[in-house]
């Protein structure tokens, strides 16, 4: 098995002076849970996310709309 040494690192690779990427979501999406976030997404934007979490609101839009 491989052991990782954290030691050979001055400091871990996440932690710089730089401020926050700019690819990461705007607020308030970071301090929403999941559902919120999929809840508050367009039919056309939760069209283009993968996955059973956005399988299952569009399931649920449909039935809430029929």
């Amino acid at each position: 098995m491989t052991h990782l040494n954290l030691t050979d690192s001055a400091e871990p690779c996440f932690i710089t002076d730089a401020p926050p990427s700019n690819d990461l979501p705007t607020p308030p999406y970071r301090t929403m849970n999941l559902p919120q976030i999929l809840a508050g997404l367009t039919d056309d934007e939760l069209a283009r996310w993968p996955g059973d979490l956005a399988h299952a609101e569009r399931e649920k839009r449909r039935q809430a709309g029929g």
